[in-house]
């Protein structure tokens, strides 16, 4: 075969072979934007049911019921103290799963002066109790949005905030998550308050 036909032949293969590799590059792109446009609209479509990035990652005591969990938490020893002093501590020893939001010392502070000093018996047992969840060991990571009672009988309010996708207990943030063998304990940036006039009952 002559020089000037396998040089010929050559280039012809080397075009084949490049316009081949355009094509690809070029499929293989059409093939990531339309992946793209389909993330997109899933992604849209479910964010009302889908479970969110996790915000805390939480702390495995499995050995640890949820009273001892929440009374071990350093930044959280008012409230602990209520939990003993009210009675619902001991409740929460055994049995059913719990969910126990805890507020930190410092949510505590920031309530108005005399705000706990003022209450009754009753109302501080209602206030505590408005902090416990019976019956479920909620997970805040696979809960978007929707509301569930209270020891207390009061509705919570749980949500995902959009913006920083952190877990929300009517508007207190969650802080820090705490498994323990009959629940979790979640501690929260701000003290849950009972819906006006259900303290006193």
């Amino acid at each position: 075969m002559p020089t000037e036909v396998r040089y010929m032949l050559a280039w012809i293969a080397c075009a084949l072979l490049f316009i081949t590799l355009i094509i690809s590059l070029w499929l293989l792109n059409v093939s990531r934007i339309q992946n793209n446009a389909t993330y997109g609209t899933a992604s849209d479509t479910s964010a009302l049911t889908s479970p969110h990035t996790p915000f805390i990652v939480p702390e495995n005591r499995q050995a640890t019921n949820v009273t001892t969990l929440a009374e071990s938490l350093p930044d959280a020893t008012r409230f602990a103290t209520l939990l003993q002093t009210t009675g619902v501590g001991a409740m929460l020893s055994a049995g059913e799963p719990y969910t126990v939001f805890v507020p930190t010392d410092r949510a505590l502070r920031q309530l108005p002066s005399g705000t706990i000093e003022n209450m009754s018996a009753a109302q501080l047992k209602r206030l505590v109790q408005y902090h416990v969840v019976v019956g479920r060991a909620i997970d805040v990571d696979a809960v978007d949005s929707g509301t569930v009672q209270a020891l207390s009988k009061d509705l919570l309010n749980l949500s995902i905030n959009p913006g920083d996708q952190s877990a929300r207990v009517n508007s207190s943030v969650v802080l820090e998550e705490y498994k323990g063998k009959n629940g979790i304990v979640y501690l929260i940036n701000s003290v849950l308050l009972p819906p006006i006039g259900t303290l006193g009952h």
